[in-house]
């Protein structure tokens, strides 16, 4: 007798737990470790029960990146444009943080198009309604996360060889670089404001 395929609509795993369980697998282990396979498996299902929701690793890491960087707040409209963008950057960087490897995530989604990128359109949005051009709103946009993308990366690597034993600690106050690197950005688009 053939063996039932176990699919994800039997055991009611929806698109959430599985993105649930792509990121446990990142807290738990490390993105080479996040496989179809092994994602199957934390779930109980058959690899090819997953295409049920991702047509590929590609789509799923995408949906990931969007899934992770989603928990990151919008400020409230009436605060200062300058602190809204902080508050998306440091939130963004918080969201990061929060789950390993999650940086690699989102710049590879990224640069594959597959992501939505929202939290890009929301920062620019708040530099364009605090003055800047829609140009210079997108140029904001861009070298907040690509500070808050490439120093999170550094930061979660860093930890990665550390926790392995590869190197041992840095000393490098990556929160410091952060807050530095996120002022001047800051301080270049009060210029760049319109009159």
């Amino acid at each position: 007798m053939r063996a039932a395929v176990t699919t994800l609509t039997s055991m009611s795993n929806s698109r959430t737990d599985v993105l649930r369980a792509a990121r446990d697998i990142l807290r738990e282990h490390s993105l080479a470790d996040l496989s179809m396979r092994r994602l199957a498996a934390e779930l109980g299902v058959s690899p090819n029960a997953l295409y049920w929701h991702f047509p590929n690793k590609q789509t799923l890491l995408a949906a990931l990146a969007d899934d992770i960087l989603g928990a990151v707040a919008i400020p409230p409209a009436d605060l200062p444009w300058d602190e809204r963008l902080n508050l998306l950057a440091t939130g963004m960087r918080a969201a990061l943080l929060d789950v390993p490897d999650s940086a690699e995530v989102v710049s590879s989604s990224w640069a594959s198009g597959l992501s939505t990128k929202a939290i890009a359109a929301d920062i620019a949005a708040a530099a364009h309604t605090g003055g800047l051009s829609l140009r210079d709103a997108e140029a904001v946009s861009t070298a907040i996360c690509q500070l808050v993308i490439g120093l999170t990366i550094e930061e979660q690597t860093r930890a990665q060889m550390e926790r392995l034993g590869v190197i041992g600690p840095s000393g490098r106050d990556f929160g410091g670089e952060f807050a530095d690197g996120l002022e001047i950005i800051l301080d270049g688009a009060r210029t760049r404001r319109r009159s």
